[in-house]
């Protein structure tokens, strides 16, 4: 319960609405103040409600459309009903977690990621993997994988999950723009973090597998980086991992109510013919800006995907076509094969495909002479064993 309590607490602060939590707020509150504490901060949470109706309002009159989607709303209510399951590992004692560091500031706004240390690292320099979390574009997940972190944790790498600004109060490539200052600052802050400056696996799910996917453009395209005024990369990531990523906006087109309720909030375009004439329109679609340099890359995907349905062997096949090194997975268990499915560790067929993507790093670390086989054995173990590794019935 501690857990959770916690957990809520941060969440709160990512929230895009002010009474998402605001019962287990108060209590909070009343618990490490009393009553008039609690009644603070039911003031508190008025106020706030008041500014963010009244933002909303302006924003719609403006831009003519909703600063917060309805989107946002669906992609938050289904994060945070599979957060804490998918939290749980046996290496949460044993991680250090720094969190809120500070990696950018920009109109008043502070942008951060937290970063996880491995209980037992593998040298004096760790491989570093950055996690850009899905979410549509619209909400912030930093406190939601923290599950998928500690897998790479456990297996010797320093982790960092970041937060980026949010569409559609911007609008790409600036959220593609901070996550670049943020693998900068990683690579900036390689003595503080302890790591490789060479060895950043870049990874995301959903819209942070087309935010990954971008920074591998731009990490292999110099049009592509003056076309959309990105920061230089100042290191090549290592290799790019995505989970159900979204690599093509012309894809989602063709899914029924996506523009309406996704893409013109990415583009701020009210048309599809609006979104298909801007000017950034074409490297939005990364298969437009594949080339041979492009970083090895693994894709996951699901066969009952249907938000991003066909993506993950899409993408091989393009990567294929420039000569790019890449493999992929597809889950085609039914029941357990949706959107971003593998990241949902309490089920059997995710835990199954999570292991495939993590040996996969594995593999590729050990090409660069990192070895993580005691660390793999650990994460396979619990992967295998869920349920008795959870209960302290299996050792990891």
């Amino acid at each position: 319960m501690k857990k959770e309590t916690e957990f809520h607490k941060a969440y709160w602060n990512e929230s895009l609405y002010p009474y998402v939590n605001k019962k287990q707020i108060l209590n909070d509150a009343e618990a490490e103040g009393g009553k008039e504490a609690r009644k603070a901060k039911a003031q508190e949470l008025k106020e706030t409600k008041r500014e963010f109706k009244r933002e909303s309002k302006e924003f719609k009159r403006e831009h003519k459309m909703h600063l917060h989607p309805l989107m946002a709303y669906i992609f938050d209510f289904a994060e945070e009903d599979r957060a804490l399951p998918n939290s749980r590992t046996p290496f949460d004692a044993e991680i250090k977690i720094e969190h809120d560091v500070v990696y950018k500031e920009i109109d008043g706004e502070k942008l951060v990621m937290d970063i996880y240390y491995p209980s037992h690292p593998v040298g004096e320099k760790s491989p570093c993997v950055m996690d850009i979390p899905g979410g549509g574009w619209v909400i912030h997940n930093r406190h939601r994988r923290d599950g998928y972190a500690r897998l790479y944790a456990a297996l010797g790498a320093v982790v960092a999950v970041i937060d980026h600004r949010l569409c559609p109060r911007v609008l790409f490539p600036e959220d593609l723009k901070d996550c670049i200052d943020a693998y900068n600052f990683l690579v900036d802050n390689a003595d503080r973090f302890g790591i490789d400056k060479d060895n950043i696996t870049v990874t995301g799910d959903s819209s942070g597998g087309h935010l990954s996917a971008c920074i591998g453009c731009a990490s292999s395209s110099e049009e592509f980086e003056k076309k959309l005024e990105l920061p230089h990369l100042k290191t090549k990531p290592a290799n790019l991992i995505a989970i159900s990523g979204a690599f093509s906006m012309e894809i989602m087109y063709r899914i029924p109510l996506t523009n309406t309720l996704m893409v013109r909030y990415f583009t701020g375009q009210n048309s599809r013919k609006g979104s298909r004439n801007w000017k950034y329109y074409n490297e939005l679609n990364v298969y437009n800006c594949l080339n041979a340099d492009f970083p090895e890359m693994y894709n996951n995907g699901g066969a009952t995907d249907p938000l991003c349905f066909g993506e993950a062997k899409r993408m091989a096949k393009h990567l294929d076509a420039v000569g790019v090194k890449n493999e992929y997975n597809v889950g085609k268990v039914w029941y357990n094969s949706a959107h971003c499915y593998v990241l949902r560790l309490p089920f059997k067929p995710a835990r199954r495909d999570m292991l495939k993507l993590m040996n996969w790093y594995v593999a590729k670390q050990a090409e660069k002479g990192v070895d993580l086989s005691t660390g793999q054995k650990r994460v396979e173990t619990f992967l295998t064993n869920y349920k008795k590794a959870l209960n302290g019935k299996v050792e990891c």
